[in-house]
């Protein structure tokens, strides 16, 4: 099982993209909940600690940290949504 727990960095960009993207990025949220190996589709992020993987959806992208500190997942791989933004903005 999987978890995505948004911060409030990451809350606030998300409200500020179009509804159309907004679905989109729900939706690959969901399909990705269900998949069998997911770090066979996120991609890691080795410089930008603590940020451990990004997630492509169209333009935009998802910055993750796979997170630990959460026991009442302890059952889940529990990932952080740290950012989302445009691809040419997320990464500087």
């Amino acid at each position: 099982m999987v978890v995505f727990i948004f911060s409030k960095e990451a809350k606030k960009s998300i409200m500020d993209l179009p509804v159309e993207v907004q679905e989109r990025i729900q939706q690959k949220l969901f399909l990705l909940k269900s998949h069998s190996d997911i770090f066979s589709i996120l991609k890691p992020i080795h410089e930008r600690k603590p940020v451990t993987h990004r997630l492509r959806v169209g333009n935009y992208r998802l910055v993750l940290e796979l997170s630990l500190s959460y026991p009442q997942y302890s059952h889940a791989t529990v990932f952080r949504v740290a950012d989302i933004g445009h691809r040419k903005d997320i990464y500087s």
